[in-house]
């Protein structure tokens, strides 16, 4: 599932924007803002996957807010696509921004259809394709998740439980060390009991040893000699 930013401060336009992305990719994710300077926080605490930019927006311009944008080394070549009613503008978008495309108001559906296509079939679905997954082999079938998803794993009773954010499962034959092993640097051992994905860690109670996660109200303990280790990485 990809993520996709519009910020347009016209609502029947990023509507008509959003409908359209979800009728070719139902299970995308559309974010939508009407002010840059929101649009810039939303792209540097979450993952966005494509921009969908408006040039004139209330509170500064689209090309500023892709310029700041390209300054994260995390959306050097991400697709951004502006949304603009001044086509000579355009070149200015291309030479200092690298943008992918632009849209011209007013734009027909097929035009802004064929975007979309190319951007998810091409961009966010290869994406998809390599992003880790944690494959666990049972008795009688197998399990393949994926690991941007997984909030912890705890240890219970010679099995161990792994809560996502959509679902939770329960596998047997592995251990706490076992399943690090396979997982990415974005996962610590915080408890003998825990594996939490630094992703989700929301807070770090230092006085009482318990980590405040997103997605849940579980708080999950830390051990003494993790806690450096945890701290220096979430912080």
């Amino acid at each position: 599932m990809g993520k996709i930013l519009i910020v347009e401060d016209d609502p029947i336009i990023s509507k008509g924007l959003a409908e359209l992305a979800q009728s070719i990719h139902s299970e995308l994710e559309l974010i939508i803002t009407e002010y840059a300077e929101e649009a810039l926080n939303c792209a540097k605490k979450d993952v966005i996957d494509a921009f969908f930019l408006d040039i004139q927006l209330k509170d500064y311009s689209g090309l500023l807010l892709g310029k700041k944008i390209r300054e994260i080394d995390a959306y050097k070549l991400t697709p951004i696509v502006f949304i603009t009613a001044i086509p000579t503008r355009e070149l200015l978008a291309y030479k200092e921004i690298h943008c992918y495309d632009y849209i011209v108001k007013p734009f027909t559906e097929e035009e802004v259809t064929k975007v979309f296509q190319t951007i998810i079939r091409h961009g966010i679905n290869k994406k998809e394709e390599k992003k880790p997954m944690l494959k666990l082999k049972q008795k009688v079938y197998s399990y393949l998740i994926k690991q941007e998803e997984i909030i912890y794993i705890e240890s219970i009773s010679r099995k161990l439980l792994i809560v996502t954010v959509k679902e939770k499962f329960i596998v047997s034959t592995y251990t706490l060390n076992q399943i690090l092993d396979k997982l990415t640097e974005d996962f610590l051992q915080c408890h003998k009991g825990y594996i939490v994905n630094i992703n989700y860690v929301k807070k770090i109670d230092k006085l009482n040893n318990l980590i405040q996660l997103k997605e849940t109200d579980f708080r999950i303990p830390i051990g003494r000699k993790y806690k450096e280790i945890l701290v220096g990485k979430c912080i």
